[in-house]
């Protein structure tokens, strides 16, 4: 049984270096781009095992409750209401954690959501809170002018942002409580973006792209020591925070919990993510506010690192596979056709398996109902980049955004 494998690997291995040899005495320009084509979507297959591997033994570990551990400020900004909203606020006014205070913010004392905190701060009176609204303007960014009060105000070294869309579980402050003080250099942690399990088309729709695409770059980048941060839900250490200039300094850029992460590790600090998801929960999830949100990060991308206009329409699987199958077919005239079945196979059975890991558990969509949902996303990906290039400018709620190189903001519009 032996001697027959052992000659079939000495075979495959004299045919490999055999070829490499016909490479190497050939090289020309078109091999050298075949090469850079199989590394780059080889670097791509690397990131799926990466991420898929490094989700199986780092998320959704469970902590025993630890009296030991410092209080936290949790930051809420909210700006209007939805029916969820309720839902999402009371997961947090019913933590399981020991010392804690709830900060909510507000534009204005008109907003919608005001009434719902208020009528939580009734059922709940032994929950520290405290409203705040917005009474000027510390810079061009709308969610640091409306945070910054809540920050200065903070009673605790911990300092916990959620938007509020976000529904956490019992333990879920206890998590991020945990992983931050697990490592003295450790100054952000953030819980990978991810959602309820909703009805709706649209709101399936969005639990495909967290659980995958985005997924599996969150989880290989923090692996890898890449600075991504997200700022919907996030800890971080006030004393470290305020090295920087605190949340003030960050007023005139977008994407502040990147430019957050960037400056703490300019100071020795380590970024990484939580053991739990954040569970995402709006419930006015369209397939138009989805492709607007994402297209936003786009751009925001796109500005703070130009470089990425010329990788990210190429990361998606139909791109990566064209770019392999010609790549390899150029190099060892192996047949496109199967060369690119392979590679679809391989990268739809790696997200979905990466889906599993986030979900922790089977999927509330059928697997027919998962690569639709897959195959959309996956097609309407370089539409939203290509809109994204095509339109720079960056609208955020009632606002629109010039974005100058790096992640500056240059000026601000109503609308």
């Amino acid at each position: 049984m032996e001697a027959p494998f052992f000659a079939t690997v000495s075979s495959l291995m004299s045919w490999i270096v055999l070829e490499i040899e016909k490479l190497i005495e050939n090289l020309d320009t078109a091999t050298c781009f075949a090469i850079i084509g199989v590394v780059f979507v080889g670097a791509l297959y690397l990131i799926h095992v990466i991420a898929l591997c490094y989700g199986i033994f780092h998320l959704h570990k469970i902590y025993e409750p630890d009296a030991t551990l410092p209080g936290v400020s949790i930051i809420k900004p909210i700006m209007g209401t939805d029916e969820n909203l309720e839902t999402n606020l009371t997961s947090f006014f019913t933590a399981d954690y020991h010392q804690f205070e709830l900060l909510f913010c507000f534009h204005s004392p008109q907003d919608d959501a005001v009434p719902v905190v208020k009528a939580l701060i009734e059922r709940y009176p032994d929950v520290d809170v405290t409203i705040f609204f917005q009474e000027h303007e510390v810079g061009f960014n709308p969610k640091i002018n409306n945070m910054n009060a809540a920050y200065m105000g903070a009673k605790y070294p911990l300092i916990m942002i959620s938007d509020s869309t976000i529904f956490t579980r019992p333990d879920g402050i206890l998590d991020l409580a945990k992983r931050i003080m697990s490592e003295e250099k450790l100054g952000l942690i953030t819980q990978i973006p991810y959602c309820m399990d909703r009805v709706g088309l649209a709101n399936c729709f969005e639990q495909v792209f967290f659980g995958t695409s985005h997924a599996k770059i969150y989880l290989a980048g923090n692996f890898l020591g890449f600075n991504c941060p997200t700022g919907m839900s996030s800890i971080f250490k006030k004393a470290a925070l305020d090295q920087c200039g605190g949340m003030v300094a960050f007023k005139d850029y977008m994407a502040e919990d990147y430019f957050f992460g960037k400056n703490l590790a300019a100071r020795g600090y380590k970024s990484g993510i939580s053991n739990q998801p954040a569970l995402q929960n709006s419930a006015a999830t369209t397939f138009t506010s989805f492709s607007n949100r994402v297209g936003r990060w786009a751009k925001l991308r796109i500005a703070m690192m130009p470089q990425v206009i010329l990788v990210e329409p190429l990361q998606d699987c139909f791109p990566a596979g064209i770019i392999m199958a010609l790549s390899v077919h150029y190099l060892f005239d192996i047949t496109v056709p199967m060369l690119f079945v392979i590679h679809f196979f391989f990268w739809l059975s790696m997200d979905y398996m990466i889906m599993r890991v986030m979900q922790n558990g089977p999927l509330t969509v059928s697997l027919i109902q998962f690569i639709g949902f897959w195959l959309l996303r996956e097609f309407s990906s370089p539409v939203i980049f290509i809109k994204a290039l095509m339109e720079p400018s960056v609208r955020w709620r009632n606002n629109i955004f010039h974005v100058k190189w790096g992640g500056q903001i240059r000026d601000r519009i109503s609308c």
